[in-house]
């Protein structure tokens, strides 16, 4: 039987094939270009991204899922087909294959019934859904138990899920729709300010990556291409990486804001074991210099990041695939 694990994600979708080893087969932009004239979709995945701020008038690029959120089901029905189709697992294979796909932490029941519309759209028979916090927990090498709890934060593009775990459920725990993607936003903005530039969204991305650091000495140097906001010609202007540092600041204090208020609400037996055991981060903006020693700071706890923590969600589902009683365990109930 073909087992696959879908992290459907704001910004990137990833897929684990696990009935053969073959480990993680699929990383795409979760976005799709469309004809705005008739809504004919031109491009999914990469060579949509690969599109952005240089279609014509007529085309636009749309994330289906957004901040974790199903805004376009015809659109993420295509997108995940697409994807499904580029591992080789055709319509007719879906029938027999079992499918985990997770979702966002604390999901609402009109939010939840959307997703299930979804996979019904794309002709998966058998799905089992499991929320976010669990996955990335397994996936940065937690052990999760009925006596042990676990705090976990994943920052990813459009979404955020802080949760204590355990094997009993989440003690507690919140999803919000802050994330890499509203960095990009104010890189944007600060450069337009500070150099005259106008970049776009792909370039603030690569800058964050690439220089992005919460280190108090950031040094980084990077040249930047785009429109003068003066005279409006191309341009490029040197980017310090010291400049984007509150750009970048600001969200993860917001983040660590509701992330203590999810620990304020644990019964204090709870808190002192999560004390002990630390914070497990992941998400891709954990990669992004300094961020997981900023938080433990802030946090005031040890923190543990895996080696490759934008992965962590999806490792988990294949974690989960292999184990048939965590997987009921975890997976989400029929309501």
């Amino acid at each position: 039987m073909i087992k696959l694990a879908i992290d459907l994600g704001s910004s990137v979708t990833k897929i684990y094939r696990a009935d053969t080893n073959s480990g993680i087969v699929l990383a795409e932009p979760s976005c799709v270009a469309v004809s705005g004239e008739d809504g004919e979709i031109k491009a999914i995945g990469k060579e949509a991204k690969n599109l952005i701020g240089k279609t014509a008038e007529l085309t636009k690029i749309v994330y289906p899922i957004y901040e974790g959120v199903v805004v376009d089901m015809r659109l993420a029905a295509a997108m995940l087909t697409a994807f499904l189709s580029r591992i080789g697992i055709k319509k007719s294979a879906l029938k027999r294959a079992q499918v985990l796909l997770n979702i966002p932490c604390g999901l609402s029941g009109k939010r939840f019934a959307e997703y299930q519309q979804l996979v019904e759209d794309c002709e998966i028979k058998k799905v089992r859904f499991v929320e976010q916090p669990y996955l990335s927990a397994l996936g940065a090498g937690a052990v999760i138990s009925d006596t042990d709890p676990i705090f976990c934060l994943d920052i990813g593009g459009g979404v955020t899920n802080a949760a204590v775990i355990s094997a009993n459920g989440i003690i507690s725990g919140i999803s919000i729709n802050v994330g890499g993607n509203n960095m990009d936003a104010n890189i944007i903005s600060k450069i337009a300010s500070n150099n005259s530039l106008l970049v776009g969204a792909l370039t603030a991305e690569k800058i964050k990556n690439e220089i992005g650091s919460l280190s108090v000495s950031a040094l980084g140097t990077m040249v930047a291409e785009g429109s003068s906001t003066e005279t409006c010609q191309p341009a490029s202007s040197s980017v310090q990486a010291a400049d984007l540092t509150e750009c970048i600041r600001v969200y993860i204090n917001k983040i660590i804001e509701y992330a203590t208020g999810v620990l304020w609400q644990l019964p204090a037996e709870v808190a002192a074991a999560v004390n002990r055991n630390g914070v497990y981060l992941s998400g891709g903006v954990m990669k992004i210099s300094h961020v997981p020693q900023y938080i433990g700071a802030k946090l005031n706890m040890r923190y543990r990041v895996c080696e490759e923590p934008q992965f962590a969600t999806v490792l988990g589902g294949g974690v989960l695939l292999q184990d048939r009683e965590l997987l009921n365990t975890f997976a989400k109930k029929d309501e």
